[in-house]
């Protein structure tokens, strides 16, 4: 009986059945996009081997375990260990770029024997929970605003790592795990606030100085926010700072942009007009809305989607297998996948504000920052609202690593649930 129960994880049923159905909705979808579609004379090729639906069967199992033993794992020893398990973390992604395989010019796996892994993924896991220890134990005191700078400090350790690599949209996912934590931890809205301005005056002096080829949108930016520091009756310290702030932001972004590789480059100014390269860095944005727009409201039925069957849509089963959804489920498929991401989000805000103990409140919210800013990001980019950075869709997309990451994070929030159900 003892060896049953702990096959089946403890705590809140509905984050696990979200979890559940979403794994099975990457089969079908997996299983999809590896089935021929039927031409007018012949079965055509999908082009994505039908391996690839396998594998993910068994990086599921896999998954299965590491959430399972996250869920039974005590959060007391985690909380001890999280210190020694992110240097390891950090460790391995030196070890990538000083060891690992270049992979269509880039290193981010290490080989150990027949299996690939990344790294990166198991820093997202070993971030949180070192961010969830460092914050849980000076939540209640004083000095805030110092203990989130050095947080940010700790932040960037992976972030450029993970950058040298190159992997944008992964170093990403670390910032937007920050943002959740040290919101939750009751950072001044101030520091929101400025951090939300200078990345608004690095995107309008981008557009200034890349795309409009003119300092009237970035002058404009600065008015506007003059305007608004005004009426807001800050201090003058405060004001001055967070105007410099945006200044030093915008100022920096052509050096920035000048240290991005070429094919980075060309994905962001594709974003601001997909016609400059339709059928290079523009091909996917385009194929993608053109797949979910053919979708409509129930979708062109499983099985049947044409710009997926026609191989017309790129990376159809990773980062764009949204687009796949939408196409052969329509809206009414995409809707039902974004309200079994919501259950898992809701509940692990609900489970985060009820938890006694804040460990386990910072692992909860820094498992939800990573959930919504992978779905948001993703869902962005497919529908054309983001540049295209290489990010997927979690427990949807093909790929072992993030499989695995996502479940063992799935596991986290079940064992935080578990014990606000028991407090």
């Amino acid at each position: 009986m003892n060896f049953l129960m702990m096959l089946f994880p403890p705590g809140d049923k509905k984050i696990f059945l979200a979890w559940l159905f979403l794994c099975v909705l990457s089969l079908a979808i997996l299983w999809s996009v590896t089935e021929p579609i039927q031409g007018p004379y012949e079965k055509l090729d999908p082009g994505v081997s039908k391996d690839i639906f396998w594998h993910q069967v068994v990086w599921l199992c896999i998954g299965f375990v590491g959430l399972l033993a996250a869920a039974h794992f005590p959060l007391r020893f985690m909380d001890n260990i999280a210190v020694p398990v992110f240097l390891f973390s950090l460790l391995l992604l030196a070890l990538t770029l000083a060891f690992g395989p270049k992979i269509a010019g880039a290193q981010r796996w290490l080989a150990l024997g027949p299996i690939r892994i990344q790294p990166s993924e198991l820093a997202k896991i070993s971030y949180i929970l070192v961010m969830a220890h460092l914050l849980g134990q000076t939540v209640d005191g004083g000095r805030k605003f110092a203990f989130t700078m050095g947080s940010l400090l700790l932040t960037l350790l992976p972030m450029v790592l993970i950058l040298r690599e190159p992997d944008l949209g992964t170093s990403l996912v670390f910032l937007a795990v920050w943002v959740g934590l040290v919101f939750w931890y009751g950072v001044p809205g101030l520091l929101l606030v400025g951090a939300a301005s200078a990345a608004a005056s690095a995107i309008f002096s981008f557009y200034s100085e890349t795309v409009a080829s003119s300092p009237w949108p970035w002058a404009i930016y600065l008015l506007v926010l003059l305007g608004g520091l005004y009426l807001a009756r800050l201090n003058i310290l405060s004001a001055v700072v967070l105007l410099l702030a945006n200044i030093m932001t915008g100022i920096g972004i052509p050096f920035f942009w000048d240290k991005m590789k070429g094919y980075q480059q060309e994905r962001i100014l594709t974003f601001f007009d997909p016609t400059r390269d339709a059928f290079g860095t523009g091909y996917q944005a385009i194929q993608s809305k053109v797949a979910i727009g053919t979708g409509g409201l129930f979708g062109t039925h499983y099985l049947q989607g044409t710009q997926k069957g026609l191989a017309f849509l790129p990376e159809r089963h990773t980062d764009f297998i949204f687009s796949v959804v939408g196409e052969e489920l329509g809206l009414f498929g995409a809707t039902v996948l974004l309200m079994l991401f919501l259950i898992l989000i809701w509940q692990g805000i609900h489970h985060a504000s009820v938890a006694r103990q804040p460990f386990a409140r910072f692992v909860a919210v820094g498992v939800v920052s990573y959930f919504v800013f992978h779905v948001v990001t993703n869902v962005a980019i497919t529908t054309g609202l983001l540049p295209v950075t290489g990010l997927p869709l979690p427990l949807i997309s093909y790929g072992g690593s993030n499989l695995l990451t996502s479940s063992i994070l799935v596991g986290l929030l079940l064992n935080v649930s578990a014990r606000t159900f028991n407090d």
